[in-house]
Parts: C-alpha cells; structure tokens; sequence
C-alpha cells in the first residue's frame, strides 16, 4: 500500500513537473536536446548541492521555481508551492551532508529527471536516503520543479547503488 501511493504521488509530482517545462511537439528525450539539457540540469544540481554546503540560502533558494506548482515531497506527502515552503524562513542548516551517485536522465526536451543519495547529519544524529529532483527549462533558465527526500528507516545502513 504505501509503495503504491508512493509511485502516485510521484506520478503526480513528474506530471507537475512535465506541466511547467514547454516541450515542443515530435520531439522526446533522445533528441539533440538532450545531453544539454542533462549537462546544464546537472550543473543546477551541483549548485544545489554546494549551496547547502556553504549554507547559502538566497543561492540555495534560487535553484527551485518560485510558484504554486512547486512539489516537495517526502515521507509525510506532497507539498506544492513556494511561498508557504519552510526552507524559505528555516535557519538550520545539516551540520554535514553527503551526496553521492548524482545522476540525471533525461524526460523530454527541458525536462530532466536527477537523483542522488545523501547521508546527512544534523545535531548528532545521522541519517541517509535518497533524494530527486525534477528540472524545468524556463525562460530564467534551469530550475527545480519538484524535490523529493525518502529517509531510510532509523539504524538501517546507508545504501545507494
């Protein structure tokens, strides 16, 4: 049951995403914009990344769409929209975070598919999961659509493959 409103939600979470990118007609993800779009979603990912790492919040909240259509999800379900988002007023920071195995695919032109596994620790407890985004080409340039962040379960070991 939850595996399967998990696949829902994140059903509803990439149409969101296909919904802001415009995609042009007769095209899909092995067209020639493909590995730009890879490369420069890929690029906003790193950004991402680092601006947590430096703790850079403006940086930080300058990666993702600034609109209702914004999805977060996680293990309590999906959020859209950006104005009542807590990481715009939230003050903390993970003491340490670990991404590792980013990868993106491409979905369709201006839409790519990236995630990653973290370990993070914050305040003496330490956990890992994995993370996803959804980037959007828009006439600003690449941003995140959707993020999600799935926890393993408390003691279980951190896995990625």
């Amino acid at each position: 049951m939850t595996s399967t409103r998990l696949a829902s939600v994140r059903l509803v979470a990439l149409f969101t995403a296909l919904g802001c990118a415009s995609v042009p007609a007769n095209t899909g993800p092995s067209s020639s914009s493909a590995v730009p779009d890879t490369v420069e979603a890929r690029r906003l990912f790193e950004q991402n990344i680092d601006a947590i790492h430096k703790r850079d919040r403006a940086r930080y909240l300058a990666t993702y769409l600034h609109t209702s259509s914004l999805g977060r999800n996680g293990p309590a379900g999906l959020e859209l929209g950006y104005e009542g988002w807590s990481a715009r007023r939230d003050s903390t920071w993970p003491d340490t975070l670990i991404a590792r195995n980013l990868q993106v695919l491409p979905i369709a032109p201006g839409v790519v598919y990236g995630t990653y596994c973290y370990t993070v620790t914050q305040k003496d407890t330490t956990s890992s999961g994995v993370s996803e985004r959804i980037f959007v080409k828009t006439p600003e340039g690449w941003r995140i659509a959707v993020t999600t962040a799935f926890g393993l379960p408390a003691g279980a070991p951190a896995q990625c493959k």
